[in-house]
């Protein structure tokens, strides 16, 4: 039977996966910089479910930016970040979270590889628009040194 690796939830060099639940500039803090080859997180869309506080656009998007800002420092040259995001709705307008955060990614150098569309089957229906029944992936490298094996994930 395959074992898989140790998962982490506290910074640890020599761990090849780490899941953290917590403050995430808190944890920033913990990770030297230069150390991530990786990074794929899922920040809160700003909904105002129970374990976040639903703020203005624009704040939402400020506050991101210094997570932003702290994810690329702890990025390796060779690094990647995928960023997995929704929509954020308000007043019945929808707001497509990935082309908000594009030019965020841009002011801290990043290079956009790919926008991945995760479709579902599942989620809210709308009665007003199309029920949202998708979320984006954000493919940033730090550089044109990066990894990406096709043929691991071709289909056939």
């Amino acid at each position: 039977m395959f074992k898989g690796p140790e998962v982490h939830s506290d910074f640890d060099p020599t761990a090849q996966i780490i899941l953290h639940c917590g403050d995430t500039l808190n944890f920033l803090e913990t990770v030297p910089n230069d150390t991530a080859k990786l990074i794929i997180t899922s920040p809160p869309y700003n909904l105002g479910k129970e374990y976040e506080n639903k703020t203005a656009i624009e704040t939402y998007l400020d506050f991101q930016d210094q997570v932003i800002d702290q994810l690329v420092s702890k990025l390796r040259t060779d690094g990647s970040i995928c960023w997995q995001v929704g929509n954020f709705v308000e007043d019945s307008e929808v707001f497509p979270l990935d082309t908000l955060y594009y030019s965020h990614f841009k002011k801290h150098g990043m290079k956009l590889r790919n926008r991945i569309i995760w479709r579902f089957n599942h989620g809210l229906h709308a009665s007003k628009r199309f029920s949202g029944r998708y979320e984006t992936i954000l493919w940033f490298t730090k550089s044109d040194n990066y990894t990406f094996n096709l043929d691991s994930v071709r289909v056939p």
